[in-house]
């Protein structure tokens, strides 16, 4: 691909689809448990050091995770390291840490005696105090207006209010899932993915919510994890309904389970076996039809919040 020329003093190359070369190091914000990448520009970074980038709220401390490396990117896709932090960069850091806990409490006092109908997640500051931000989640619009006022007339600065779903506050917040790692959400995903009901009746799943839904509580984001495998697996193996014949006897197929290669038929006489697939044989080439419910299901498939891609998000 053919390239414009670049300037050496931003040492900056310029592709024909509008990407550059870059020094991108992966950072993590102070604020949140993200892996982040960030454009070193001409900083000599390693593993470890401290930072401070510009994010498109205003400035803020991260952590380098990893090495620098050449790589061609959008200008939009990355944040800023603006300089390496240093004792006062980290001073004012921990000084920021202990207004968010201020600025969180003093607000969430305020909405109860509003009475707003709101939910406050976590306060962000920026690290030159030019803003502070509160995140929060609520059922639909809600006037904060008085509460803006109540609020920058306490803190004497920028006040923005961001309303954000579920998932998104489960990712500020973090915390452990029902496997006992951190969450998906705040370590490794970009992407809020769909999740139905149809994905957990594909892996053979109970439909209790308390087993299937994450910290958020809406269903758990691993369930996609491996739901294409499920589904191709599911292609070589019989429909629940069908009736067949098995080394046991004649019956219908009332569950599958996909890793085991193993279907539980209801016998004739009432019995319920577990039979290998290579003991099965279809009574009814032609398969049952979908029913009703099922359709019904399948049009029920969006969980929590529309998807959205990270990078110009709420949380960067």
């Amino acid at each position: 691909m053919s390239t414009k020329p670049y300037s050496p003093q931003t040492d900056q190359q310029v592709f024909d689809d509008g990407k550059r070369l870059a020094n991108v190091v992966p950072v993590r914000l102070r604020a949140e448990h993200l892996r982040r990448d960030a454009d070193a520009r001409q900083f000599h970074l390693s593993d470890g050091d401290a930072v401070v980038v510009e994010s498109r709220f205003g400035p803020l401390l991260a952590d380098v995770i990893g090495p620098v490396e050449r790589k061609k990117v959008a200008d939009d896709t990355l944040l800023r390291v603006l300089r390496k932090a240093n004792d006062a960069d980290l001073k004012r850091a921990e000084d920021n840490a202990e207004l968010e806990t201020t600025a969180y409490r003093f607000a969430l006092e305020r909405i109860r005696d509003r009475e707003l109908p709101m939910k406050l997640i976590r306060t962000r500051v920026m690290q030159d105090r030019s803003r502070i931000i509160f995140y929060f989640s609520a059922e639909g619009r809600i006037d904060f207006r008085a509460l803006v006022r109540d609020l920058a007339g306490r803190f004497k600065t920028r006040i923005e209010m961001r309303q954000i779903g579920v998932r998104d506050g489960a990712q500020l917040l973090g915390g452990l899932g029902p496997c006992g790692r951190e969450l998906c959400c705040s370590t490794f995903l970009n992407n809020f993915e769909p999740i139905s009901i149809r994905i957990a009746k594909d892996q053979g799943l109970t439909l209790n919510p308390d087993k299937i839904s994450g910290m958020c509580g809406r269903l758990m984001c691993c369930l996609v994890y491996e739901q294409k495998l499920y589904r191709r697996l599911k292609t070589e193996l019989p429909e629940a309904g069908r009736r067949v014949t098995t080394t046991a006897g004649d019956g219908v197929i009332d569950q599958i389970d996909v890793i085991a290669r193993q279907v539980t038929v209801t016998l004739d006489d009432g019995q319920r076996r577990s039979v290998d697939l290579d003991d099965v044989e279809l009574v009814d080439p032609g398969g049952r039809e979908e029913s009703d419910e099922d359709q019904d299901t399948e049009e029920k498939l969006w969980d929590g919040d529309p998807p959205r891609k990270r990078g110009g998000g709420d949380n960067e």
